[in-house]
C-alpha cells in the first residue's frame, strides 16, 4: 500500500488529542477541564394528577370467554451483564446495551391506575419540556434530562407514592428560538435532529454521562438526593468533529454543523462516541496526557469498508486502497479544490458521504453502529491504539447487506435517509437493522460473528414503510413496526400503522414470519414510542392514539398493550385531563400554534418521538410535552 497520506476520507487518521485543562466556557479551544456552578435555587415544576381511562378489548375479552384476564409471564430474558452499569435497572434508552426493548420489570396492569404528570413549568429563555430516557440509580430514584431551549436540565426525581424533585442542574441547551415550535420547518430541524443529550447513560459508579451540544462529553456525579457539583468535568471532542462534513465546505467550527450524537462504555470501561457527520470515537478510560487529562482517539466512519462502499455505490471496481485515484493519495493537505475535484470525479451531490444518526449497541465482542450506508461492528485495538472493524466482518462487505441498500431519500416517518434502527442484539447470535431501501424497507438481519446476512425482510406495504425505532429483540424473535407518515409530532399524523414478528426458526436456520401475528384486523399504529416488552406481563406496551370515526374524537394519547404470544391487543390505558385542570403557564402565540388552540389539556400527552423505560412497581416512564409520565399500578 502507498504510503502517502489520504487526508480528504480519513483512511489513515487517528486523533490521539491530549487535552488541557480551561475554562468551560472555551470549551471548543481548550478540550478538558472541571465544571463548577451554583446550585440550581430553583427549578419550576409541579406534580400533576391525571385522569385514567381503562378499556379491554372485545378480541382479548372473547378469546377468554368474556372474563378480564391477564396474560402469562414469558421467561425473563437472560441479558449480558454489563460490566459498566447496574444490574437489574435500565440504563439506556432502549433498556440495556444490546438495545433489546426488553424489560424483566412488569409494566402498569388495568388494577388502580396511577398516572402523575411531572409538569416542567420552566418558561421563556427556560422554557423546557420533554423528557428523552430515563436511568435509575434505585428502584425509588431516577435521573433523567428536560430539553430546554437556553439550557436543558438534569432533574433528579424520587418516584417513590408522590413522585418528587430532589434537584436540578443545568446543562447546555441547543438554543432554540421561540418560535421554533410554531414553524413547521424549524419543528423538524428540532425533531429531526439527536444531539442534546437523548442517547446519555448513567455508570453503576452514579456518573451521568452526557453528549453536550457543544461537543463535551459532560460526567456529573448523583449523589445521595443531589448531584456532587465538585464533580462534574468534561472531555470535548470539537477537533475530532472538526472533521466531520469532509466533503462538504471548509471546515468550521462555528457552523456548528457537526455534533455529537450518542455515547456509551464498552465493557472495558472506553466511552464510545459517535458523531452526525460519521466520527467514531472513545475517550480511553486509562491513557492520560502528562495533565492527567484523558487521551481521545478517532476516526471518519467512511475510513472502514472504504473500498468496499465506492464500488458498491459509484460502481468503482477498486481492489485495495492502492487502487485510489492519485490526486487523493497523493493529497498531504485538504483543500477546497479537492473536495470539489473528489465530489465531481464521484459524482456526489450530497454535502456529506456518511451519517450517523442513530444509538449504538455494545456487546461483549464489539460495538454496532450503523451510518446511512453501512453497519458496523468495531473494537478498539490496545496494541495499535486504534478503532478497528472486526476482521472476520469484512468478506461480508462485498455483496452481503452490510452496505445495504438505500435511495438516499428521507421518507416520512424518518430523521435522515438512512436506517433508522439502532443496532439490535439477540444475544450473541444476531444483529438486525431496518434499511432504506426504495418504496419498500427491509429488515436485515445478520451475524454477529461474521456479519453474514441470514435473512431479508421487506417490511409493510410499499410506499407506506418506514422504521425509525428500535427492533424489540426477545430470545428467537425480533418485533418491528411501521413509523411511515410520522412527520411532525405536533399534528396527528394518521398513518398506515403495523408491527410484524419474526421467529428464528432452529432446524432451517433462518428467520420465518408469523403471518398470523399481531392477529388484530387493524394495522396497529405504533409509530411515535419504541415499543417495548415486559416479559413480567407476557405483553408488548407500545404508545398510540385512540383514533375513531367519531368527530368528537380528541384522538388521545394512551398505552396499549399486546399479547406476546397470540398478538391480540388487551387493554388500553388512556390519560386525560378536563379542560384547564393542565393550568400550563404558557399562552398566547406559542400555545396555540404548537400544540393547536383546542383540548389542549389532551394533546399534553402527547410524547413527542419520546422513549419510555419500565421501572419497578409496574411503572412505566415516558416523555411528553411538558416533562414525563409515570403510569404506575397494582400488580
Amino acid at each position: 500500500m502507498k504510503s502517502k497520506s489520504l487526508i480528504w476520507i480519513g483512511v489513515l487518521l487517528m486523533f490521539t488529542v491530549q487535552f488541557i485543562p480551561s475554562d468551560f466556557l472555551f470549551a471548543q479551544e481548550n478540550p478538558c477541564s472541571f465544571y463548577t456552578t451554583a446550585p440550581r435555587a430553583e427549578f419550576d415544576m409541579r406534580i400533576d394528577f391525571a385522569k385514567v381511562d381503562i378499556k379491554w378489548y372485545p378480541e382479548w375479552l372473547e378469546k377468554n370467554n368474556g372474563e378480564k384476564i391477564l396474560p402469562l409471564a414469558i421467561p425473563e430474558l437472560e441479558k449480558w451483564q454489563h460490566p459498566r452499569f447496574l444490574p437489574g435497572l435500565p440504563y439506556t434508552m432502549h433498556e440495556d446495551s444490546k438495545s433489546t426493548d426488553v424489560s424483566n420489570f412488569p409494566g402498569p396492569l388495568p388494577n388502580n391506575v396511577d398516572v402523575q404528570y411531572f409538569h416542567v413549568l420552566e418558561k421563556g429563555a427556560e422554557f423546557s419540556g420533554m423528557s428523552p430516557a430515563f436511568n435509575f440509580i434505585a428502584e425509588d430514584t431516577m435521573v433523567t434530562l428536560t430539553f430546554g431551549r437556553a439550557h436543558t436540565h438534569l432533574v433528579l426525581v424520587y418516584v417513590g407514592d408522590t413522585m418528587k424533585l430532589l434537584d436540578a442542574v443545568e446543562v447546555p441547551g441547543r438554543e432554540h428560538s421561540a418560535l421554533s415550535l410554531i414553524s413547521k420547518k424549524k419543528r423538524m430541524d428540532i425533531f429531526r435532529n439527536t444531539m442534546g443529550g437523548a442517547y446519555s447513560y448513567l455508570s453503576k459508579e452514579r456518573f451521568m454521562y452526557i453528549p453536550g451540544v457543544n461537543n463535551d462529553i459532560m460526567r456529573i456525579f448523583v449523589g445521595d438526593g443531589k448531584f456532587d457539583l465538585n464533580r462534574v468535568d468534561y472531555v470535548n471532542v470539537t477537533e475530532q468533529m472538526e472533521w466531520g462534513d469532509i466533503i462538504g465546505e471548509d471546515v468550521d467550527p462555528h457552523k456548528k454543523d457537526n455534533h455529537l450524537t450518542a455515547i456509551l462504555p464498552d465493557q472495558f470501561g472506553n466511552v464510545w462516541f459517535t458523531s452526525q457527520q460519521g466520527i467514531v470515537g472513545i475517550i480511553h478510560n486509562s491513557d492520560v496526557s502528562e495533565n492527567g487529562c484523558p487521551k481521545v482517539y478517532s476516526r471518519i466512519i467512511t475510513h472502514f469498508g472504504l473500498v468496499e462502499k465506492l464500488n458498491f455505490y459509484r460502481g468503482t471496481n477498486y481492489e485495495s486502497y492502492e487502487d485510489l485515484p492519485d490526486f487523493i493519495l497523493e493529497a498531504e493537505h485538504v483543500t477546497p479544490e479537492l473536495r470539489d475535484r473528489f465530489k465531481e470525479y464521484y459524482k456526489i451531490k450530497r454535502s456529506n458521504f456518511e451519517q450517523i444518526q442513530n444509538s449504538f449497541a455494545v456487546g461483549d465482542d464489539g460495538v454496532y453502529m450503523v451510518s446511512d450506508i453501512a453497519l458496523y461492528k468495531l473494537q478498539f485495538d490496545e496494541t495499535k491504539k486504534d478503532l478497528v472493524m472486526d476482521p472476520e466482518w469484512m468478506p461480508n462487505y462485498v455483496g452481503g447487506g452490510l452496505i445495504y441498500e438505500n435511495d438516499f431519500k428521507v421518507k416520512p416517518g424518518h430523521l435522515n435517509a438512512g436506517s433508522g434502527t439502532s443496532p439490535t442484539l439477540m444475544d450473541n447470535r444476531f444483529v438486525a437493522i431496518v434499511d432504506n431501501d426504495t418504496n419498500r424497507v427491509n429488515m436485515c438481519i445478520f451475524s454477529q460473528k461474521t456479519g453474514e446476512l441470514i435473512n431479508k425482510f421487506p417490511l409493510f406495504e410499499s410506499d407506506s414503510s418506514a422504521c425509525e425505532n428500535s427492533i424489540i429483540a426477545y430470545n428467537n424473535t425480533f418485533i418491528v413496526a411501521n413509523t411511515f407518515g410520522y412527520v411532525d409530532p405536533f399534528k396527528d399524523n394518521k398513518t398506515p400503522g403495523g408491527m410484524m414478528r419474526f421467529d428464528y426458526d432452529e432446524e432451517k436456520g433462518e428467520f420465518v414470519r408469523r403471518t398470523d401475528w399481531p392477529s388484530y384486523d387493524k394495522p396497529l399504529d405504533a409509530k411515535t414510542a419504541t415499543p417495548k416488552l415486559s416479559t413480567r406481563n407476557g405483553m408488548v406496551y407500545f404508545y398510540d392514539r385512540d383514533i375513531t370515526d367519531d368527530p368528537e374524537s380528541h384522538n388521545d394519547w394512551q398505552i396499549t398493550t399486546l399479547d406476546f404470544e397470540s398478538g391480540t391487543k388487551v387493554f388500553s390505558i388512556k390519560p386525560y385531563f378536563e379542560e384547564g385542570e393542565f393550568n400550563d403557564n404558557i399562552k398566547g402565540l406559542k400555545l396555540r400554534m404548537s400544540l393547536g388552540k383546542d383540548h389542549y389539556d389532551r394533546k399534553v400527552f402527547n410524547n413527542l418521538w419520546g422513549t419510555f423505560c419500565f421501572g419497578p412497581n409496574n411503572s412505566l416512564y415516558l416523555g411528553a410535552y411538558r416533562g414525563f409520565i409515570r403510569f404506575r399500578s397494582d400488580p
